[in-house]
Order: structure tokens, then sequence, then C-alpha cells
């Protein structure tokens, strides 16, 4: 009998002890220390081996364990987000390191260490080197965003072997090569590639499983078919590209494939197969040699036919001139005139790229759709210059095409760049990639913009429009933009934007887009552009408020984007931009380039739901002297914020843009502080 106690006891230790040795929660511990420790090794990489400075700044340290079991709240700065149910409980599952100044490399081998990671975002810093292959040893990933850093070289074809991804976005770097035909076999919902030097041929991506419209792969040097059922993307998301992309129904249609050579003849078994075989092989000889008779004589007869022309014009005096062409729109008399130009010359290793349409229309001796429009003003805005307005009044077409350019950024619709034309006046032009905006509706559209004059809407001095080719012309800004003031790079000597300058900013990014909404109604008081209805803006954002020479924000490119075919819907669409604006004029923290501010406000909205509404703000506005006196009146432009961008079921209709400009200036009239600091 004690025998048998004794072996039961026995056999219920050996139970206990392979109950603990098998316990996830005991895995799990060892395991985080030896995650966390990787990880910090890896964020101090990515940080362009700082010291470990960033590290500390971000509060990563090696010896806490970043997640608490039972919740999703990271103790490493809210930068990781952790498991909080499952057989996941308290591992990593996202790590959010965007717009945080890094510009080291990724070590792929480090970052993979923790074994249940699904997110990585590293959106918008200055990482170096290339997109390791080792990534795909993160089996887990689901989110991989690299999209505005300064990687470089191939993309790895190991991506394709990563079954879990689902989010690929790269665009805004320097990758090249052939994008890994692999890729088309993930059930990708997002993939950006954008904006980059790929080459070679587009993978065929299943376009089906990819979510509205989150697929770009413009701005490349891309060629060959585009994938099927592209049409619902649209040109833009495939082109500029190399010249040889094809594909109904956005380009033209691909060449058929040569079919496979049928090798050797057949052998004939009659007396007259040898025969038979000459004449099929005598037959081409005479039609090339035929071909080359006819080329000779069409060669000769150019030549005697130029001989004849150079003669006529001999007897007449030579007196003809060629025509090039350039219209010139006068906005205060309403006509149109032509001066005669040279030959459009050739166009220096640094000027201004275009789609090659130029050239082509630059053949149809004075086609109007090629033609320059210089909007000339009988009183130049006060945020023109004389000298701008000058040298847009005399500029010509080649002059944009030989000058030299400076690429300023690119965006959605297109990029930009600034110009010095002769005489040294500095431009920046505008490229509208959207070749699927009507020709006749965007001269319209144009020159109805050129009309408005609001000291807070930076005026377009002259524009060029052609089928796929338009081209918007403004004075240039060297104070930079709004995202420059807000996200500029730590080495800025600029210091941070103080309360009353951003309560300044947004009154009067507010009354410029209220003129927008109101002014330029014509007499069947329509709100539809194209009948003489005000127009909306289409493309609001901060790197679109640009600042003059008194530091006065202007907003830039009003109207070169195509508005929807309910102006109601874009003026809305105009609110709801300005309301993101806002929330990231108080809380410090940058939009995706790509996107529409959505996730800004959803993390808005989730902190205020919280009640932890201070948290909002932007530290370096809080920082700011006399701030304690002001911070209701932070409050109450947030509240007009998430008026704008509220489109929750059941919510209250947004407002209109002349009631929130309305509303901002109450806010600005009760400040008791009215001065305005930009910094030195």
């Amino acid at each position: 009998m004690a025998k048998a106690v004794a072996v039961t006891a026995l056999a219920a230790a050996l139970v206990v002890l392979l109950l603990l040795a098998c316990c996830p929660c005991r895995a799990r511990a060892d395991e985080s220390a030896n995650v966390t420790a990787s990880l910090v090794s890896f964020l101090t990489a990515l940080a362009g081996d700082d010291g470990g400075q960033t590290a500390i700044r971000l509060r990563w340290n090696a010896s806490i364990n970043p997640c608490v079991p039972g919740t999703k709240a990271s103790l490493w700065s809210g930068t990781v987000q952790c498991f909080d149910r499952g057989v996941n409980d308290g591992h990593i599952k996202r790590i959010d390191l965007d717009e945080q100044g890094l510009n080291g490399t990724i070590d792929a081998a480090l970052l993979c260490a923790a074994p249940a990671l699904r997110v990585l975002n590293f959106h918008n810093n200055s990482l170096r080197g290339g997109l390791p292959a080792g990534i795909s040893a993160c089996s887990g990933l689901t989110h991989l965003v690299v999209s505005g850093n300064r990687l470089s070289g191939n993309l790895p074809s190991s991506l394709a072997q990563s079954r879990s991804l689902r989010v690929i976005e790269v665009s805004g770097n320097n990758f090249s090569g052939e994008l890994p035909g692999g890729l088309g076999r993930l059930n990708l919902e997002r993939f950006l590639a954008n904006d980059n030097h790929f080459d070679g041929t587009i993978p065929d991506f299943d376009l089906d499983s990819i979510v509205g419209l989150s697929f770009d792969v413009s701005n490349n040097n891309l060629t060959g078919p585009i994938p099927k059922d592209a049409v619902r993307f649209g040109k833009g998301r495939f082109w500029p590209n190399a010249a040889g992309i094809c594909g109904e129904p956005l380009f033209a249609p691909c060449p058929s494939p040569t079919p496979p050579s049928s090798g050797s003849e057949a052998e004939d078994d009659g007396k007259g197969g040898d025969k038979d075989k000459e004449k099929k092989r005598t037959v081409p000889k005479i039609v090339m040699y035929l071909g080359y008779v006819l080329l000779g004589a069409a060669i000769l007869a150019f030549v005697l036919y130029r001989f004849c022309f150079k003669k006529k014009r001999s007897k007449l005096g030579r007196n003809s001139k060629p025509s090039g062409g350039r219209a010139v729109y006068d906005s205060s008399r309403m006509t149109t005139t032509t001066t005669t130009t040279s030959a459009t010359p050739s166009k220096t290793a640094y000027s201004l790229p275009t789609s090659g349409e130029h050239s082509t229309v630059a053949a149809e001796a004075g086609a109007p759709s090629a033609s320059l429009v210089v909007l000339r003003r009988s009183g130049t805005a006060s945020i023109t210059s004389n000298a701008a307005a000058a040298a847009a009044k005399n500029l010509r077409f080649e002059d944009l095409l030989k000058s030299p350019a400076e690429l300023l950024g690119r965006g959605r619709f297109g990029s930009s760049y600034k110009v010095v034309v002769p005489g040294g006046a500095a431009l920046a032009v505008k490229r509208v990639r959207d070749a699927a905006v009507d020709e006749d509706e965007f001269r319209r559209r144009m020159e109805r913009v050129g009309l408005a004059k609001h000291p807070a809407v930076l005026p377009p001095l002259a524009f060029y429009c052609a089928m796929q080719e338009k081209l918007l012309v403004y004075e240039f800004q060297s104070n930079g933009s709004l995202t420059k003031l807000l996200h500029g790079s730590i080495e800025s000597s600029q210091a941070p934007l103080d309360w009353p300058a951003r309560l300044h900013i947004a009154a009067k990014v507010a009354d410029g887009m209220a003129f927008m909404h109101t002014t330029l109604r014509g007499d069947g008081g329509t709100t539809n552009s194209s009948s003489g209805g005000p127009i909306a803006h289409g493309n609001l954002k901060a790197s679109n408020v640009l600042f003059t020479a008194g530091m006065d924000p202007c907003i830039s490119e009003y109207g070169v984007t195509a508005p929807g075919r309910d102006g109601a819907a874009a003026f809305r669409a105009d609110v709801r931009a300005l309301g993101v604006l806002l929330l990231e004029l108080l809380t410090g923290k940058a939009t995706s380039a790509q996107g529409d501010g959505a996730e800004l406000a959803r993390w808005v909205t989730s902190v205020i739901r919280e009640e932890w509404t201070a948290e909002v703000f932007d530290r370096a506005l809080l920082a700011g002297t006399g701030v304690g006196s002001s911070e209701h009146r932070m409050v109450r432009l947030l509240q007009v914020a998430m008026q704008c961008v509220d489109a929750s079921p059941g919510s209250a209709p947004p407002p209109t843009m002349r009631e929130v400009a309305g509303m901002i200036n109450a806010i600005r009239g009760d400040e008791d502080d009215g001065s305005v600091s930009f910094g030195a």
C-alpha cells in the first residue's frame, strides 16, 4: 500500500514538472528577454548608431518587458502594440516608428527576433541602404510600410515568400530594378510602389484583392502590359512610366506576341518538292528587294521636293518665317494674342521633364491646345512679386523646357519643380500627372481661377495645357510650406511654431478656402465649376500651404485637380481636408503622403474618447510661454476640427467653409495675445 502511494506521488510530481516545463507563460517570459535585447539593438542600428539616444528618447529598455499581459498598453513610449489575448498574449504585435527622424539601416536579423510581429511602420524617415532579403524571416508579417525614406537597391525577391503579407508600401524611395514577379501570387490588399526607379514589367497582380484604390506604380520606368482589371484604378496609378507601357482601355493595345518558328521546312516526297522550297525562298527575297527599290524612290522624291522647295523660297526672297505660337491670355481684356517663336531648343540634363508630348504638339503649328497661356493681370496680387509677374508675362514654353529645374516634391497628383527662367526669376512649376483631366475643362477652370484675387490664395501666373501634359506656373515661395515648418528636420534653425502663429495660419487658410467656396459665382448661381459656379480646391494639405516673404500663409494649387461630378461632395471634401489640417496644426503629427488624414482623425478621436484631450496637443505647442490662458482656445479649435472631419453615422452635417472660417476668426478674436511669432 505504501509503495502504491509512493508511486502515485511520484507520478503526480512528474505531471507537475511537465506542466511547468510546457507552460507558455514561462516560455514567453524567457523569450521576451531575448526579444527586447534584440529590438533595442535593432532601434540603435535604425537610428544610425546614435549611441542609444533614440532608444532612451523612446524609452526602449531591454530590461523592461514592453507588454503587460492582459492589456494592449505598451511601456515603450507607445511605439509598440502588443497582443492582449490568445496564444500570442504578451508578445509584440506592431512597431510604429513613423516620422522619428531615423537615418540608419534595417537589420532584419534583429527585427525578426520578435516571432509574433505583424505590422512594421517606418513611414517618413530617412532610412538608408536597402530592404534586406532577411525580412522574409518575419514569417507573420502582414504590413510592411517603409514609404517616404531613402532606401535604394532592388526589392528583394524573398518578399514573395512572405505569404502572410497583405500590405506593402515602398513609395517615395530610390528603389530600382524589377518588381519581383512572385508578388503577384500574394493576396495583397494594398501595394504602393510609386515614385521610385523600378523598371521591367509589372507583375500580374490579382487586383480583385486590392481594397479600394490602394494600388500605385506610377512615376517609375516600368513598361509592358498593365495587370488585368486595372481600369477601376484609373490611368494615374500607372502613369508616368516608360513609353512601352500598354493595355486597354487605359493605354494603347499591347502588341501581339510573335508566334514561335515552326523549325525546319517539312520535306516533300514528290518530284516537285525541291522546286516548291526554292519558290518559297525566292518570294521573300523578291519582296525584300522591291521594298529597297521603293524606299530608294521615296528618298529620291523627298530630296527632289526639298530642292525644288528651297529654289522656290529663294525666288520669293525667303520672306516666310516658321510659326511657333504662344498665346497670351489677358484676364482684364479677355483677349488672346499670338506671338511667333523659334524652334524649341533641346532641354538640358537638368531641365523640366515632360511626357514627350510637347514635341508632337509643336509639330502642329498654331494648335491652341499646345499654347502657354499667361494670365496677365491689370493689378498684381500682393503675394506675387513684380519680377515673377514680368518673367511670366514674357515666358515661352521652350523657356520652361530649357531652364534649370530642381525637383521640389512629388504628390498624389503630380510633381513640383523650381525653375529659374532667363532673367533670373524663380518660378514654381506644377506638372499635373492626372492625364484623365479633360483638356477643355482644365483650360476653362484655370482661366477662371486666374480671375481670383485673395491674399491667402496663390494665383497662377501661367499654364500649359495639352492632352497628356499640363503645367501650372506660380511664383516660387522661398520660405517653404507648412509641412516644412511643422515637421522640418532637427537640423533646421526654424523654431517651433507657437500657438498664436498656428491660430493665425488656421484663420488665414480658412479665409482663403471660404473665398474659394463663395466667389466666382456665375449668373446661374450654381456650384458646378463647369457652368460658372465656385471652384473647390480638391487637394488641400499642409504641403500646399506656402509662406510669402512676409511669412503670411497662402494656398497653392487652387483648382488644379478635377472636381467630382457632385460639386457639393467636392466642397464637403475641402471642409474635411481643412479639418485634417487643423488637427495637424494642433497635434504636430504629419499625415501620410498618399493618405487623406483618416489615421490622424481616428487617433485624435480615440484619445478624446478616453478623456485625455490634453494628450492630443503638440508638446512644442504646450511648451510655449503663456499657453495656460490659451489652452481652452486650443480645445475650441480642436472642436471645430472634429466637426469638419466627423463622418460617423448619426453625426451632424459638417459646417460650411464660411461657417468654419467664422468660428476660427471668433477664436482668434478672443485670443489675448495677438502677436504672431514664427521664430528666427
